[in-house]
């Protein structure tokens, strides 16, 4: 038992209950340390962590890491679905160990709900969301607040029903930090996430920048192994349900379906990549002025935040 837990053991069910969703980057283990730091007494604490399968190892190792210095027990959680129609996400608990890394959620997702994109944006929902709530549910949490690691740099992701869904922003209200804050602080500690700035979120996550995008195809062409094997294997399917809703609206699927802007295809972006000679900056070391769709898609993709469009 972890020493969060110990401490507080006298106090659960006495006190209002806290999620902490981590997501594995540096600004969401941020506001983890801070959090225990000062609200350890004010809350009964879960932190939980919704492994994709397509996240980069160094973020896996991170998380294992925060639990380990910060003396936090993380629960690692991963979506399970059930290919029959109307049946909701549940999660399996898995650790660092047993983590998958092969894309196994991902892919099950994709079996029942088609491949995530700008039109269809269900990933976050589905492998995260869901099966951070299905945990919950599991261990009779009901009503709970939810703190989420975004800052004050990039408040427009703050969700628009953060009152209504008791969404609670640290780094913004309570202490508020940017990036380069954010930078600063990590400097100063034994360890970082070992990942340049835009190779957070899973792999090639769709909603990275173009420029980010064919960096990482200059880069390591091998991390775009997943969503071509996806593509080949998806691109002309359609759920059932979203099909009846077509259907219903007098239309036609859009075939083939894939995952980045403009219906390109892993090979186009590929070829794209090539072409392309601009400089990304690596934001987790360097400190640029960052836009509102820089900081969209940096490291972390969170619950309830822009990020995860459909929430």
């Amino acid at each position: 038992m972890k020493a969060l837990e110990e401490l507080t053991a006298d106090l659960r069910g006495k006190l209002p209950r806290l999620l902490i969703s981590f997501s594995g980057g540096e600004t969401s283990a941020y506001m983890l340390w801070w959090i225990l730091e000062n609200w350890k007494w004010r809350y009964e604490i879960q932190v939980v962590f919704a492994n994709t399968g397509q996240e980069n190892e160094e973020t896996l190792e991170f998380v294992e890491k925060c639990s380990e210095y910060f003396d936090v027990r993380v629960i690692w959680v991963e979506a399970v679905f059930n290919m029959q129609y109307r049946k909701g996400t549940t999660h399996r608990i898995v650790d660092f160990k047993s983590a998958s890394r092969n894309g196994e959620p991902f892919e099950q997702m994709i079996k029942k709900h088609g491949i995530p994109n700008q039109t269809t944006p269900h990933c976050n929902r589905e492998l995260k969301l869901y099966a951070i709530n299905s945990y919950l549910k599991s261990i009779k949490w009901k009503d709970y607040y939810t703190a989420i690691g975004i800052r004050v740099d990039e408040f427009d992701r703050m969700n628009a029903k953060r009152e209504e869904n008791k969404i609670l922003y640290p780094l913004i209200k309570e202490k508020p930090m940017t990036k380069k804050m954010i930078n600063q602080w990590w400097n100063q500690q034994p360890f970082r996430l070992k990942l340049k700035g835009y190779q957070g979120n899973c792999k090639t996550c769709w909603k990275k920048s173009d420029a980010k995008l064919f960096t990482l195809a200059k880069e390591n062409e091998g991390q775009y192994d997943f969503f071509r094997n996806m593509e080949l294997k998806y691109e002309n399917y359609v759920p059932a349900s979203r099909l009846d809703k077509i259907k219903k609206r007098g239309e036609v699927p859009n075939l083939p379906c894939r995952f980045f802007r403009k219906n390109r295809s892993v090979q186009e972006m590929i070829n794209e990549a090539k072409t392309f000679n601009k400089r990304v900056v690596d934001d987790a070391m360097e400190f640029p002025e960052l836009n509102l769709f820089d900081l969209l898609e940096e490291e972390s993709c969170d619950i309830y935040s822009e990020c995860g469009i459909d929430n």
